[in-house]
């Protein structure tokens, strides 16, 4: 933007010095130019000055527009600072609510583990006698004499003996 604005300045300054010449043609019509006339039945060479109080106004609003840029962007500028520290203060709290979530769970947790301590404390001061029921043993075995091995005997046990 202020490239913008001090390039307009520039040009229009280079331009209030530049010299300008009015030029009629032969068929009446006017023209106006920066070189001299070539083939012009009128040539008349125009002596165009700056006017201070112009040059001053457009400094007066060159200026303005600069500090209205400088307090837009000073504006934006503390925008964004001022949205920052609020995302960073959203996430700390969500990150403390997380820790208070999980603070909570792990009370909830020790306080189950110490009513589950006391039942059992209080089991062992009312003692519950176990009862196994009665084991029937097996009989004893006599051991018995080995039997052994029949041969078969005949024609056929001879055939098989043989093969």
């Amino acid at each position: 933007m202020r490239f913008l604005v001090l390039f307009t300045l520039v040009f229009a300054w280079q331009h209030a010095h530049a010299e300008v010449y009015k030029c009629t043609g032969k068929d009446g019509k006017t023209v106006y130019q920066s070189k001299p006339c070539q083939t012009a039945a009128k040539a008349e060479q125009l002596d165009i000055q700056a006017d201070p109080e112009v040059e001053a106004a457009a400094k007066a609003r060159r200026e303005a527009l600069e500090s209205e840029y400088d307090a837009k962007k000073a504006a934006k500028l503390e925008t964004e600072r001022r949205e920052a520290i609020l995302r960073n203060q959203t996430e700390s709290a969500a990150a403390l609510k997380q820790s208070a979530i999980a603070h909570q769970q792990q009370v909830e947790a020790q306080q189950r583990q110490a009513a589950a301590l006391e039942r059992q404390a209080q089991q062992g001061a009312n003692p519950v006698m176990i009862v196994a029921p009665p084991v029937v043993l097996p009989a004893p075995t006599v051991p018995q004499a080995p039997v052994a091995p029949v041969m078969p005997s005949g024609p056929a046990a001879k055939d098989q003996t043989l093969r």
